[in-house]
């Protein structure tokens, strides 16, 4: 049997504890999910920076590599120009 005197202890602990549980949770948690999302909104930022400057750099480096094929090319052109003269001559 249910000793008598168990509800109203059990009702107590329910109204006192429970909203003070819930308080404590609320002022120990509240600090760290805060800091969590603030590391995750500054690593976003931070990596979208990175992001954005290493495509510049690719950018940057397929430009050039263009600009050395082109010449390549041109290079292959002249010479081929020149070649073609010499054996007509």
């Amino acid at each position: 049997m249910i000793d008598p005197l168990l509800i109203p202890i059990i009702a107590i602990v329910s109204a006192v504890g429970v909203p003070a549980v819930a308080l404590a949770a609320h002022l120990v948690l509240r600090p760290m999910v805060r800091d969590i999302t603030n590391a995750i909104q500054a690593g976003k930022t931070g990596a979208s920076g990175e992001v954005d400057q290493r495509l510049t750099r690719l950018e940057d480096a397929y430009y050039q590599l263009d600009q050395h094929v082109t010449r390549l090319i041109e290079a292959e052109s002249f010479r081929r120009e020149l070649e073609s003269g010499k054996q007509d001559s």
